[in-house]
C-alpha cells in the first residue's frame, strides 16, 4: 500500500532523524506545494543536519519562490556546511540557475 502525504506528514514527527529526512525526500517527490511551510519549519528548526539539508532539497524540488528566505537563511547561518551548501545548491535551482 503507497503511502499518503499524511503518512509522511506524521512522519516528520518521528524521534529517529532517519524517519524525518526520509519523510520530507518524499515530499519534495510528492510534488505538492502545500508542505512547503512544513519544510522550511524543518530546515530552520529540525536538530540534525541530515534533515535540514533533505529539507532544503525538497524545497527545491517543490519549485516554490516562498521558499527562497529560508533558504537564504540557511546558506549563510546555518552551523552545517553540508545544510549550507545544500541550501545555496536550492537556491540556484529555484532561481533557474541550475
Amino acid at each position: 500500500m503507497a503511502e499518503t502525504m499524511a503518512d509522511w506528514l506524521r512522519k516528520l514527527e518521528s524521534s529517529l532523524a532517519g524517519v524525518r529526512s526520509h519523510a520530507a525526500w518524499q515530499l519534495g517527490r510528492l510534488g505538492d506545494a502545500s508542505v512547503v511551510s512544513t519544510l522550511i519549519r524543518l530546515l530552520q528548526s529540525d536538530e540534525n543536519e541530515d534533515v535540514r539539508w533533505t529539507a532544503a532539497w525538497a524545497l527545491a524540488e517543490l519549485g516554490d519562490a516562498a521558499a527562497i528566505p529560508a533558504l537564504e537563511a540557511a546558506s549563510e547561518m546555518d552551523e552545517s556546511d553540508e545544510v549550507r551548501s545544500r541550501a545555496w545548491e536550492a537556491l540556484r535551482v529555484l532561481r533557474g540557475e541550475a
